[in-house]
């Protein structure tokens, strides 16, 4: 392929024919024109070999929140309707904002940008009630859209960014409430839509900046955690599950899967209602802040749950299979009384 290469300008002028050396002189010139040439277009150096003392000198991974959430990435809470994630997850924003603790759990200080889809009068709610009880000096760094907004649209993307930047949040945290009504029209369950939700969220990160936070839906069988392909569940940082048992009485949350951090024991929270005032009829307007609330040390905990999507799918099968099998219990115990093998799973 032809290359156009500058000639050296001198005092023989700035064209060829200008030359009046020697032909072995021109030869020097072009070859050093054809050397800066190269050299200028040179790219930076795109892998770099590290040393193992430079691997292990390279800064170490920061957090949001310590052991939950980290600096940078793209990270998922999930969990069944009317489980608390969103009230939960205000309350993170509220906390990483003012730079306070988190359930016990020390926090870096940032801005947070909340885009909540769903409910926005809800969220409104939401807010108002946490100010009342919690909010200290800090809520300026806090900022919330409420315009429909597509994480698969390349457009909303760079404009959400834009505004993002325009604000001094970038580097932050920037919270999508949920995932499902920022994928309009998407299939979860199928893979090459659950990758361009993916990739979404990471050019989100790439143009932001610092943490993604995606608020997720569990399945209908909650017992195989996120919703949809399990794509999502390889390619974020950090996952995070919230769950209520079937009185509604009792919430949990849990690092379900961290990649730089382990994973924690299922933490006990509550949702104490409050009084904002009274609509047109008269009637009370509530709404609900997250309270920490204390483990019973006498309380019998769940087993952990496996944290791969094909580890959850191959426990299930096992379980379907044997429920379909009775073996007679063997040796003290009565002839008549079934051994259920999935009681010791």
């Amino acid at each position: 392929m032809p290359r156009v290469i500058l000639m050296p300008h001198g005092t023989w002028g700035k064209d060829a024919a200008d030359w009046q050396g020697s032909a072995e002189e021109w030869r020097e010139k072009m070859r050093q024109a054809v050397q800066e040439a190269q050299t200028e277009a040179k790219p930076a150096d795109r892998y770099l070999l590290l040393t193992p003392e430079e691997l292990v000198s390279m800064p170490v991974s920061g957090y949001r929140i310590k052991h939950i959430l980290p600096t940078e990435g793209v990270a998922v809470i999930y969990g069944a309707p009317k489980s608390g994630k969103t009230f939960l997850v205000l309350d993170a924003a509220g906390a990483i904002t003012e730079g306070r603790e988190w359930f016990g759990y020390r926090t870096r200080q940032s801005p947070v940008v909340y885009i909540g889809l769903e409910g926005q009068g809800g969220l409104a709610q939401r807010w108002q009630a946490y100010s009342r009880i919690k909010a200290q000096a800090r809520q300026a760094e806090l900022r919330f859209v409420t315009a429909p907004w597509s994480i698969l649209h390349s457009g909303d993307l760079g404009e959400l960014a834009d505004a993002v930047l325009a604000a001094g949040c970038e580097g932050g945290v920037t919270i999508v409430d949920t995932l499902n009504a920022a994928s309009p029209g998407a299939d979860e369950n199928s893979s090459v839509d659950m990758g361009r939700i993916v990739s979404g969220a990471k050019e989100l990160q790439r143009q932001v900046g610092g943490l993604v936070w995606l608020v997720h839906h569990s399945g209908k069988d909650t017992s195989l955690g996120l919703r949809g392909h399990s794509s999502l569940t390889g390619a974020v940082d950090a996952i995070i599950e919230v769950t209520r048992d079937e009185s509604g009485d009792r919430r949990e949350w849990r690092v379900e899967r961290a990649k730089d951090g382990p994973e924690s024991d299922p933490i006990p929270f509550a949702l104490s209602v409050v009084e904002l005032g009274e609509d047109e009829d008269g009637d009370a307007i509530t709404s609900c802040v997250v309270e920490v609330r204390e483990a019973d040390p006498n309380e019998r905990r769940k087993p952990k749950k496996p944290p791969g999507g094909n580890q959850k799918l191959a426990l299930k099968a096992i379980e379907v299979a044997l429920r379909g099998q009775v073996t007679t219990a063997r040796g003290a115990h009565p002839t008549s009384a079934p051994a259920s093998a999935t009681k010791r799973l």
